[in-house]
Formats: structure tokens, sequence, C-alpha cells
């Protein structure tokens, strides 16, 4: 069955336009094209869509409206939104009703590779429940604005790691954060770097990025609602196994690309704990407590109770926001990665390992059980004088850190 694109734009010349770089998707896809809100939701009501792509500026319902009522009215729809990148004010109200953002002119290469990441969402997570438990959430973030600034500077003609820098900057806390955690024992940079340009130039946009991603995403979380979840411990893991990740990558020689994405799989990998624990705080702390009084591996007695694990809710707002598929993968599968279709080292084994490796060094901070590392699985792969190397590199890392611990968890 075709997956089902509904356009929105009251420019004629946009349609037409968009009409002409999708073309050759018609045999994959059912694309509708409207100018206006009334008319969108008129074409939602006769069918279902899986994405939605709305420009912000419209006469009579504007497009922040048309995404609002679409979120109410049909959550699994993927909701997207076209603006210009300097429409700062009109580009902040779409921040709670937009999963992603593509701006204006849109290359046709961004926009078929989005639209491909949005209509697979579905198709990637299977499990009916995890949709239905994220479409009910009152408080599932958007994807962060800082965020969405850099990904259109990257996105730019002429993409350029000065005004990156200057992008982070704007926010000071963000920048103080960044800084903070660049000149840590983690990085081992040769020099103290003091300002986020610097940083930017010398760790790369990507890295730069991740930080500013997982930043802004633990700091849209009320830390005093859950406060018995241990929201301090979860960001020091998620650095740690994001660090872990990226050295593991490194140490193997895999691709760049490779090496950033386990970098940010790491650093975001529980995210779905804390969507949980916002959104369900009584139903999450019975989970917590039948962890404890069971012996079960939290992600385990996550199952018991709501059919599905944080790893899952983490991966499914992550797709629905269009992080990259191996980002996505990642997240869903750092439990349980033999579940996977990749079977080649990446963001999914290196993140299990370094998230198993980090619970097991800090594991007299903590109550719970975490379950260890799917050793049958990584010796299968062929795996098993790599994964020697690897807890060496954990054991390095933390002795060379004990003395520089990373405090620069998110403030409101």
């Amino acid at each position: 069955m075709k997956k089902r694109i509904l356009f929105v734009d009251d420019e004629l010349k946009v349609l037409q336009a968009l009409h002409r770089m999708l073309i050759g998707m018609s045999n994959d896809w059912y694309i509708e094209f409207t100018d206006s809100g009334s008319k969108a939701l008129q074409a939602l009501s006769r069918m279902t869509f899986d994405v939605v792509v709305a420009d912000l500026f419209m006469p009579g319902m504007s497009g922040d409206q048309l995404l609002r009522e679409v979120m109410l009215r049909y959550p699994h729809t993927t909701r997207i939104t076209m603006c210009w990148q300097a429409d700062q004010p009109a580009l902040r109200k779409a921040f709670s009703v937009a999963h992603q953002f593509l701006f204006k002119p849109c290359d046709s290469q961004v926009l078929i590779e989005t639209l491909a990441r949005a209509v697979s969402q579905s198709d990637r997570i299977t499990n009916e429940k995890v949709k239905k438990l994220v479409s009910q959430m009152r408080s599932v973030p958007s994807l962060p604005s800082l965020y969405v600034e850099l990904m259109g500077e990257m996105r730019a003609d002429d993409p350029s790691l000065q005004r990156a820098g200057e992008i982070v900057a704007k926010d000071p806390g963000m920048s103080a954060k960044i800084l903070q955690l660049v000149n840590s024992a983690y990085f081992g940079l040769p020099w103290k770097v003091t300002n986020p340009t610097e940083a930017t130039i010398y760790l790369g946009l990507e890295t730069v990025k991740a930080l500013v991603l997982s930043l802004q995403v633990f700091s849209l979380f009320d830390k005093a609602a859950i406060a018995t979840f241990g929201f301090e411990r979860l960001w020091a893991h998620s650095w740690e196994t994001g660090v872990l990740a990226k050295r593991i990558c490194t140490a193997e020689q895999r691709d760049l690309g490779l090496v950033e994405h386990a970098f940010i799989v790491g650093l975001l990998h529980d995210i779905g704990k804390l969507i949980l624990a916002a959104n369900l705080p009584e139903p999450y702390l019975n989970a917590l407590k039948l962890s404890r009084e069971q012996r079960l591996p939290l992600w385990q007695a996550e199952k018991e109770l709501f059919s599905c694990s944080h790893a899952e809710v983490g991966g499914y707002l992550l797709g629905l926001w269009g992080l990259p598929n191996p980002v996505v993968e990642g997240v869903t599968f750092h439990h349980t990665p033999s579940e996977s279709l990749n079977r080649s080292l990446g963001p999914v084994i290196a993140v299990h390992v370094a998230n198993a490796l980090d619970h097991e060094h800090h594991k007299d901070l903590s109550g719970q059980e975490f379950g260890g590392i799917d050793l049958d699985y990584i010796l299968a792969l062929g795996l098993g004088e790599q994964y020697s190397r690897w807890r060496e590199e954990s054991v390095s890392m933390f002795q060379q850190t004990r003395e520089n611990s990373v405090d620069a968890s998110p403030a409101h």
C-alpha cells in the first residue's frame, strides 16, 4: 500500500514546484496538494495520511494552527512544517506542534530523504502499543529549537562553522554547558576551549550538534517532577555512554558518520525513560519497583507493565523527529541488538556494549537491575577479540576521568 503525503501551501507556484520535485516518487507515494488549512482538514477526514507538510504562512488557518488540529485529531500522522529560516518568530510558534522542519528553498534531495524517513516510521515501529502510548502523552517534546537552527545552517548552500558557533553562542546557558563538557577529561583536548565557535571548529559541527540536541532534550523535562527517577545520574550515564560508544567506533576505524551516530545514540539512548517518567509518573514508579523486587532489568519490567520498553518509545520519538535511521535503530535496539537487522559493527552494538559497561562501572550507584551484554550475540558476530579491547578501553576511560566528573546537567 502506498504511503500518503499531504502538502498544504497557499502559493500555487510552490505546490507546482513540489509536484515537479516529487513526480519520480509517484509509484511509491500517493501525494495530494491543497492550498488551505480547511481543505487539508477535509482531505484528512476522507482518508488517512502518513505525513502532513504545511507552510507556516497561510491566510485563514496558519500552518501551526493546522498542525495543532492534526496533532489533536490524527496523532499518528507525522507533522512537518516548511518556512524560511529567517522567520524565527513564526518558527518558534511551530516548535510545539511540528515533528520536523524543512527550510525554503528546499533542495529536492533533502525533501525526498526527509519524506522517506517520515513514511518509513510506521513500518519501523511495528508495535501499535508504542504508537498508542506516545500519541496519548501530553509531554512528548518537539524537536529542540537550537538544534533546528543548526540543521538549517548545515543545509545552507555555504554552511559555516563560524555561523554555527554563533548560533550556539546565542544561548549563554547552552554555551557554558558545551564548554564545560568539551573541556572535560573525556575529550582530552590539549588546551582549554574558551568559546562555542572554537568548540565547533575543533570538534566539528556533528559533535556539537549532538551535544546541543542532548542537552536541550534533557532540559525539556521537569527534574522536580521525576526526582525519584535519578535525573542527574541518568544524564551522567547518557554522557558517558555516548563518549564510550564513540571511542569504540573510533578504535574500530568506523567511518566518521557511524562514529557520530554512535555518539548521539549514546547521548539519547534513554530518552524513553524521561518520556515515560514524565507522562506516567505513578505507573513508572511501579516499573522501578517491579525491577527492584523481581531483580528484572528495567526495560523488561517496562515491557510487563506497558507492553513496550523505554528503548522502543525513545526510538519512536527520534523517528518522528526525522533523525537518521542508524540513530533510531541504535536507540530502539540498545538492549536487544540481536533484533536489529544490521549485523555490522555500528551504533547498535557500540551503544549496547557502552551502556552495559557504564552500568557495570557504576553498579554501586543504583539498586536497579540493568541486564548485561548479549555476549552470545557479540561472539556470533566474531567480535570476541574486539569486545576484550572495548572492556579495556572502558576501564581506561573511567580511570582517566575518575577525578574529572562531568556535572553539566541541563538546567531550566
